[in-house]
């Protein structure tokens, strides 16, 4: 096979791992009580190993890339990838931390590869993964539609209905509204790459200078918007609130030329939002009724998980508990003292750098901290500032972005794009 033909394939196994990136299609290779202490091989994971393979005898990929790197980034990848090794050798569950680590090293190695690409084909991925984004739009929006959602096991799907114990609600007078999953894991996470989408969408719309794609722009942050709306998930919808606005001002004050797209954009939201309060008004009411059943007991939880995780880190501050370990963590303790509850009441803490310095300790969170100011500035030289603020809201608010074992490459993806 000579180079060229290597190198097609190699972008062939690119574009399949960039369009499974949203779908949680795994091989269990352990099997758990909870999601949290599984070990699983995921389809993108698969695609992503395939592509590298193929592309190293394509002559795309090259080592000069590291050499080129600035040596303040590469001690600080160095730190924090060490600190997190470090980590797995004192875990109590060392299987699951090192399986963690190596989904860590995984989204080092699609950073490296996405980066050795053209803008025209990082482009053209970002336009594979916001068709992938749409599937599970139109999925979202149709389970909130129906009131139910479909199983599949192929795309990694749960059955979820508004009258299960267990399932994501609210309650009304009018009854119980099943809030969208998509092909999640729950609304919140669902919620936020709708939000992403949308922002990354708008922003398409208001650089890309051929009429076809900056209507298929346009269109896709209608579809977007409206599936995040359906997830209901207060901290997407504060992500969205304020990133769509900062990418508005910054578009109309900056070039006068696209003061008019701006302008149109931001009457659309306008006018969709208010159909959508106009349409669900209670429900918008019941989540923010901190004081409701559900809601006291959804934020009586996040507390108790932080709460939970800010003890866990006083114990092991400096190398933490391990990656992916401290939810069974927790539960082995509590076991211990016979006190232990249901695997589904042990959950990580609620906040994405919380959630770092317990599972990775205080070296590995400063490393952390580091790389995302390195992509900030980026974001600020690109005029991305609104995509990135957006993303870390929702770091603040939830977990996901740091527990799951996809949003590793999720965030690789995203720090390219900046």
């Amino acid at each position: 096979m000579n180079k060229n033909l290597w190198q097609q394939a190699g972008l062939a196994a690119l574009c399949l791992t960039v369009f499974t990136l949203p779908w949680q299609t795994k091989l269990i290779l352990r099997a758990a009580s909870s999601n949290y202490w599984e070990i699983s091989i995921f389809a993108a994971f698969v695609f992503l190993y395939l592509s590298l393979f193929l592309l190293l005898p394509s002559g795309l990929l090259s080592l000069n890339f590291w050499k080129e790197t600035p040596l303040k980034i590469k001690i600080v990848s160095f730190i924090f990838l060490l600190s997190a090794l470090i980590s797995v050798f004192i875990s109590s569950d060392y299987l699951l931390a090192g399986f963690r680590f190596l989904l860590l090293l995984s989204a080092f190695v699609f950073y490296y590869i996405l980066k050795q690409l053209s803008p025209f084909w990082r482009r053209r991925l970002l336009i594979i993964f916001l068709i992938s984004l749409g599937l599970q739009a139109l999925i979202g929006i149709t389970q909130f539609l129906t009131q139910t959602s479909l199983a599949s096991t192929y795309l990694g799907m749960a059955y979820h209905g508004a009258g299960d114990l267990g399932a994501i609600v609210i309650e009304t007078v009018s009854g119980r509204w099943l809030r969208a999953y998509g092909a999640s894991d729950h609304p919140n996470i669902f919620g936020g790459l709708m939000v992403l989408a949308s922002l990354i969408s708008a922003y398409l719309f208001f650089n890309e200078e051929e009429s076809k794609l900056r209507a298929y722009a346009l269109g896709s942050y209608v579809l977007f918007l409206i599936a995040g709306l359906f997830s209901f998930s207060r901290s997407a919808i504060l992500a969205l609130f304020i990133g769509l606005l900062l990418l508005i001002w910054q578009n109309w004050r900056k070039r006068y030329q696209k003061l008019r797209p701006a302008a149109a954009l931001l009457v659309l939201s306008i006018f969709i939002l208010s159909l959508f309060a106009a349409q669900y008004s209670d429900l918008i009411w019941a989540r923010a009724q901190t004081s409701s059943r559900l809601e006291h007991i959804s934020l009586s939880e996040r507390q108790t998980y932080n709460e939970r995780a800010w003890q866990d880190l006083k114990e092991t501050p400096f190398f933490g508990l391990g990656l992916g370990v401290s939810p069974e963590f927790d539960y082995r303790q509590d076991f211990a003292r016979s006190q232990a509850q249901a695997v589904w009441n042990y959950q990580p803490a609620h906040n994405y750098w919380l959630l770092a310095a317990v599972e990775g300790g205080i070296f590995f969170l400063s490393a952390l901290i580091l790389l995302w100011f390195f992509v900030y500035k980026k974001s600020r030289e690109r005029r991305l500032v609104a995509i990135f603020v957006a993303l870390f809201i929702l770091t603040l608010f939830d977990h996901w972005l740091f527990s799951l074992p996809l949003a590793v490459l999720w965030l690789a993806f995203f720090f390219v794009l900046i």
